[in-house]
């Protein structure tokens, strides 16, 4: 029983660590190296911490990396887009036509009245 709770652990850990191993993409004779790399409309882009993240839409590639904090890895952020805007961060929100994120996990968003406003 140990033996297996072990083979699990090592399967799980390895995995990740398999997930947050940089690679490189091409496309339209240009190359890039990093995280979640996006190769879309003649651009390749990638984040530069496996906590980065990049997203395109209408023509955009858009990469984002959490500031530093030190030892302790940030959650994963997340990208959205809206009408051809795109944002990265924390607690992202869209609403008419405007699109934000906050910098740090602990921010927050709220939209009201065709406005998006963010904290950290």
């Amino acid at each position: 029983m140990r033996l297996l709770v072990l083979m699990v652990a090592l399967s799980v850990s390895g995995s990740a660590l398999a997930q947050e191993r940089a690679k490189c993409v091409s496309n339209y004779g240009q190359t890039a190296c990093g995280y979640d790399c996006i190769a879309n409309y003649g651009q390749v882009k990638c984040a530069r911490t496996p906590s980065g993240v990049c997203m395109a839409n209408y023509g955009k590639v858009v990469c984002w990396d959490p500031p530093y904090y030190g030892r302790r890895a940030p959650p994963k952020a997340e990208c959205i887009a809206n009408y051809g805007k795109i944002a990265c961060g924390y607690s992202c929100v869209a609403n008419y036509g405007t699109v934000k994120c906050a910098s740090s996990p602990n921010g927050v968003c709220a939209a009201n009245y065709g406005k998006v406003v963010c904290s950290d």
